[in-house]
């Protein structure tokens, strides 16, 4: 029966890091610390941090799968909010889904192999986790927006091709790229050690 239990459970926690991930994208700061009155269109996002925690905690499939709903959902904003240059970045399917997928994946797979088994210095060990985490999304987003300017010289987002408007997008992109790898960093031990404990006393992470 255990593992039919622990199946279930699966499911109830992926619904609902599922919805919270949800709530955080459409309720303001939840999500994301506005910073439009110091760089245009700027946010830092700290939904990598519930991402992180989900892969950990389901594994990377799970987590791919809350990636691909936190990317599924970027893109149909973009299309629907009003343009912002960092939302125009996101009209890129390629930039909005495939780094958030990764997140997921990636954190999950380095977690469940390595950490895991031998769950010693948990709190520093997340500390990188989270600080990976926000790198891949940082680090993608900038690639496939590089590759889409450079590579496939995209302009159907409503971008203009011009150095001007790459070179704010990777500013403000960048510079959120930094802040977000120091507050997800921290933030991830913080929630994330709690959570793996008490799931690890209750014999669900087996």
């Amino acid at each position: 029966m255990q593992p039919t239990v622990n199946k279930s459970r699966r499911q109830v926690l992926t619904a609902l890091f599922m919805a919270l991930i949800l709530i955080q994208l459409m309720v303001p700061w939840l999500g994301s610390l506005p910073l439009g009155a110091f760089f245009l269109g700027a946010a830092v996002t700290i939904i990598p941090v519930t991402v992180a925690i989900g892969a950990m905690v389901l594994g990377p499939r799970s987590g791919g799968l809350l990636g691909l709903v936190w990317g599924c959902y970027s893109l149909w904003r973009a299309w629907t909010a009003v343009p912002s240059i960092g939302g125009l970045m996101f009209r890129n399917p390629m930039t909005a889904i495939v780094p958030r997928v990764l997140v997921g994946l990636v954190i999950g797979w380095v977690f469940w192999r390595y950490i895991q088994p031998k769950m010693t210095y948990l709190f520093f060990k997340l500390l990188l986790l989270g600080g990976l985490a926000a790198l891949l999304n940082t680090t993608f987003v900038l690639l496939s927006t590089w590759i889409s300017f450079t590579v496939m010289q995209t302009s159907f987002t409503g971008i203009p091709q011009t150095h001007l408007a790459m070179w704010l997008i990777t500013t403000i992109a960048g510079s959120n790229g930094l802040i977000e790898v120091l507050v997800d960093a921290l933030l991830v031990p913080l929630i994330g050690v709690p959570v793996l404990r008490t799931l690890q006393q209750y014999q669900f992470m087996n």
